[in-house]
């Protein structure tokens, strides 16, 4: 029900942005609730709370036996008024969004064409003929979607939702999409596909974006108003939204204390009281984050005495896998190890290659410091924040934070059963690697280096949730919204 009434919002407020950019105007029919249904993969429930409240507010007609009907009418004027303005309210993060998303989809979009059969190659084959605006969204998403991956989709969700791609309609404000060239670029890429000539892919799909981009700014550079700081709007990944997001948030920052903070030497946690004021939540909420990390097995909450918490190197208790937050949790965790594995490489080339001398020095120190201190399997860790802390696109920061937040989850797998040799062995060798080619400014073997370690490590993680009863489907079936996938 919590995950029903999420849907449902981010449902109305797709459809209300397309209403309000012009995609559906006064007069025109809505898709029919089952084509929504299966474009979202949702039920019906979703899509009829979503509706009524765009009727409630005056936007569409809704009566039994009819085409749900677009009531809303606005002039041009009204139109460009309000696109200007969701533009000009994003448009600093615009630019960094766009180069951040090269970095992520890229790699993921050419993997997900790779596994493409004949048959869904002919979808492509078919989406090229007509080529509208809508139409090369949904390759995009028919594409990734082949990675099985929720937490990918969720990505791209957020990230077209900010950037405006549902919106778009052929020859409209302010896309001013040209089929005819879509059709053709649509049917080259067809062709390469077919080749398989996937370097030309990766870098045609580069080209294509940023030819998207380049129209974009072209067209509405010139009318982005200046928008006070405090009415911009940054672009946040948000995978739980509401309640639950504070949750999650705030058990990965617990989590980040728990390892690498100050809970490392307390070993318990403050009171309820104490830790609600500190983090600003309520104690009801600190109470439900806490009990969520007893049920991963990283704290154990004891009668008199508080919450006991087990650091870096102890043997902790053995994960819930009966508890639901317990499996959507290490079911995240898994996706984020994939998007890793497919991204590290063109996001550690463009961020090794950005940092200056001393920063580089910056991150041999500390990959120094964890093998001093015995703790060589927190390198990867240690790169993860060190892009977090220092790449030049926020949006990277943000991707990968929330990347970051879901590795956190997986560390008490290993820390339960106790042994941890063979990660300590591999996390030694990924460290020596990386400082060793950091020192040799040899950003294309240090990049070789943790994509080798993650590449070994993503079966083991995925192996070992299989044996505890967590299968691969339940691992690629974490609620996610999908997005166009079907012809209206």
């Amino acid at each position: 029900m919590e995950y029903e009434q999420q849907f449902s919002n981010l449902i109305y407020e797709y459809l209300l942005n397309r209403l309000q950019f012009g995609y559906y105007r006064c007069g025109d029919s809505l898709p029919t609730i089952d084509v929504f249904c299966r474009e979202f993969n949702v039920s019906e429930h979703t899509i009829w709370s979503a509706l009524r409240r765009l009727r409630a507010e005056g936007y569409i007609d809704m009566k039994n036996g009819r085409m749900t009907k677009v009531i809303f009418e606005q002039t041009e004027q009204e139109q460009s008024n309000f696109i200007i303005d969701y533009f000009s309210k994003r448009w600093q993060a615009y630019d960094d969004l766009y180069r951040t998303t090269e970095l992520i989809y890229i790699p993921l979009m050419v993997e997900g064409l790779r596994r493409m059969n004949d048959e869904e190659i002919t979808y492509i084959c078919q989406l090229s003929k007509r080529a509208r605006a809508d139409d090369i969204i949904l390759f995009y998403c028919y594409t990734l979607q082949k990675m099985e991956n929720p937490l990918l989709l969720n990505l791209f969700w957020e990230t077209s939702l900010f950037l405006g791609y549902p919106f778009a309609k052929s020859g409209r404000h302010p896309f001013q999409y040209d089929e005819e060239a879509g059709q053709q670029r649509l049917q080259t890429m067809v062709s390469l596909i077919k080749e398989g000539s996937w370097e030309i892919v990766r870098e045609t799909l580069i080209q294509y974006q940023r030819s998207h981009i380049g129209t974009i700014i072209e067209c509405m550079g010139p009318k982005i108003r200046v928008v006070p700081e405090e009415e911009r709007i940054p672009f946040i990944w948000r995978v739980y939204r509401d309640r639950p997001q504070i949750c999650y948030n705030l058990a990965s920052r617990l989590l980040h204390e728990i390892y690498l903070g100050e809970y490392g030497k307390t070993k318990y946690l403050p009171s309820y009281e104490k830790a609600a004021a500190e983090y600003g939540v309520s104690v009801s909420t600190m109470r439900r984050t806490v009990r969520m990390l007893n049920q991963i097995g990283a704290a154990q909450s004891i009668n008199g005495k508080g919450t006991r918490v087990f650091t870096i190197g102890e043997q902790c208790n053995w994960p819930d896998f009966t508890s639901p937050i317990v499996r959507r949790s290490l079911s995240y965790f898994i996706q984020s190890f994939e998007l890793l594995l497919y991204t590290c490489e063109d996001v550690s080339d463009s961020f090794i290659q950005s940092l200056h001398a001393d920063e580089r020095e910056e991150l041999v120190q500390k990959l120094e410091k964890d093998r001093c201190d015995g703790h060589s399997e927190l390198a990867i860790w240690t790169y993860l924040l060190f892009i977090i802390k220092h790449s030049r696109l926020p949006a990277l920061r943000e991707i990968y934070a929330t990347t970051y937040s879901f590795f956190l989850w997986g560390y008490p797998l290993k820390a339960a059963i106790g042994s941890v040799t063979d990660t300590e062995r591999r996390g030694k060798k990924l460290a020596d690697s990386m400082i060793r080619h950091m020192k040799e400014n040899n950003p294309k073997q240090f990049t070789g280096a943790i994509k080798e370690y993650i590449h070994e490590q993503f079966p083991d993680g995925k192996r070992f949730l299989e044996q505890n009863g967590i299968e691969m489907e339940e691992l690629r079936l974490a609620p996610a919204l999908r997005m166009m996938v079907l012809n209206e």
